[in-house]
């Protein structure tokens, strides 16, 4: 169980870097926020993350492009974009996992 979580929350530095490297600060800080429930045992961590993959606003919603305003070359959106959600796939399967191994208990 402790190497999911530490798996988690390393998917999740990954993430936060990637996020921050385009200056996109709203969701860096969301996941980052997350991250620390998580590293401290807080299960309201994994309920927030499932909570993030659909409907208006989501993650999934997110465009890494020069038009919402980040820091980017347009010839590299498409490549950042699909890199953007491998990461979040990565993050949100962890989580899954963890999610349901947790409750087995």
């Amino acid at each position: 169980m402790q190497e999911l979580q530490n798996r988690l929350i390393q998917e999740l530095d990954g993430l936060i870097a990637y996020l921050r490297k385009y200056e996109e600060q709203t969701w860096s800080s969301t996941f980052a926020n997350i991250q620390q429930l998580i590293d401290n045992g807080d299960r309201r961590g994994l309920d927030a993350l499932k909570n993030m993959c659909g409907g208006m606003g989501s993650f999934t919603d997110l465009v890494i492009c020069q038009m919402n305003g980040h820091k980017i070359e347009k010839e590299e959106e498409d490549y950042a974009n699909k890199e953007l959600m491998r990461l979040g796939s990565l993050v949100f399967m962890t989580a899954d996992i963890l999610s349901r191994e947790l409750n087995k208990k």
